[in-house]
């Protein structure tokens, strides 16, 4: 089986843009990623109506990131 075997396509929007893709997660999953990345770059361009969509971007990435650390660290201290 190849890498690319089961994988579903799913189109999802971004800031106004359309997006396919490809992934083995539920379509429900891919649609609840699209959904929030676009509410955090949405809320973003609406507080920085300026700011290049290249940093809004990197911003959001950022903050995802940051997130998600912020729960693995979180997670590590309750399993001690």
């Amino acid at each position: 089986m190849s890498a690319e075997e089961g994988k579903k396509r799913v189109a999802i929007e971004i800031l106004g843009e359309k997006y396919v893709v490809r992934s083995h997660s539920s379509v429900e999953h891919l649609q609840e990623v699209g959904n929030h990345v676009n509410e955090l770059m949405t809320e973003l361009v609406e507080k920085h109506p300026y700011m290049s969509i290249h940093k809004v971007a990197i911003l959001t990435s950022l903050n995802i990131a940051s997130d998600l650390i912020s729960l693995r660290k979180r997670g590590k201290h309750r399993k001690r």
